[in-house]
């Protein structure tokens, strides 16, 4: 299939709008249109490689390992799986991968700061060169963030795009047999990383959960006292039904924006 794509999903996506509007995007957000477009459609070409994207801190380069980044960039920088009404100035970033959404959140804003977690320890090299321009405004944990916490088997796969916690509900887009390993991980509990952020900063303007399976797990189980600091959260998961009490809900394609009802009239409390 397409860059690995099931025909299943392809079905899933072709009428979704958000997507039509990414492929406009492409023109703008890449310096080289078409051999992007190219890569994200059909997946092939030489890695690693390195590609220009226009952002509001100017062009900058990210470095492509295999052709499933490209789809990740594709969808933080095009489809903008992870947009927010206004720039956010404090991040969690759970599930940080190679930098991408990092580097997608910190070029919205001069001021912005990421708190970063990324327990593939193959991908974290790869995150610091994409990142190197911001090394002052990213705090990186090497460790997996959920709704537990302990050394705990961790399943990844050869791109490092789809690591998870949840060995039972792992899945792996393309055909036929996919060669995986469990390697053993640190994990924290989602209410350490945010009270670590919170205490620092005040406020949390984007709480970011992208953990292959475990998003809604580790959602439900944030305190709501933590959950009071937090402005927004972006969820990577299909059931649209999902509801936070206290949060309108914003359902996006693969994603879903929770958005404080508080942080409306600027009334989030700070500590």
């Amino acid at each position: 299939m397409l860059n690995d794509r099931s025909l299943r999903l392809i079905a899933r996506n072709v009428t979704r709008p958000s997507n039509y509007l990414a492929l406009a995007r492409i023109g703008w957000v890449y310096e080289r249109p078409l051999q992007a477009a190219f890569r994200y459609f059909v997946g092939h070409g030489e890695y690693p490689c390195s590609v220009r994207v226009r952002t509001p801190a100017g062009p900058q380069s990210v470095t492509l390992f295999n052709s499933h980044d490209a789809v990740t960039v594709h969808e933080i920088f095009c489809r903008q799986d992870y947009r927010c009404p206004s720039p956010p100035q404090v991040v969690v970033d759970l599930g940080s991968n190679i930098g991408v959404s990092a580097l997608y959140f910190l070029t919205r804003s001069p001021s912005s700061y990421c708190d970063l977690y990324e327990p593939d320890p193959r991908n974290v090299p790869k995150l610091l060169l994409n990142l190197q321009k911001f090394r002052d405004r990213f705090t990186l944990h090497e460790t997996a963030v959920a709704d537990r916490q302990g050394l705990l088997s961790f399943t990844r796969e050869p791109t490092g795009r789809y690591g998870s916690l949840e060995a039972t509900t792992w899945i792996w887009t393309s055909p036929g047999t996919v060669e995986t390993e469990r390697i053993d991980v640190r994990v924290e509990h989602v209410n350490t990383a945010l009270d670590r952020a919170i205490s620092r900063h005040g406020v949390v303007d984007l709480l970011k959960i992208d953990t292959e399976g475990s998003e809604l797990a580790t959602l439900l189980a944030i305190d709501p006292k933590l959950r009071a600091h937090v402005r927004h959260i972006v969820i990577e998961w299909s059931d649209r039904r999902v509801t936070l009490d206290g949060f309108k809900t914003s359902p996006s394609c693969d994603t879903i924006m929770f958005s404080n009802k508080l942080g409306e009239h600027g009334r989030l409390p700070l500590v």
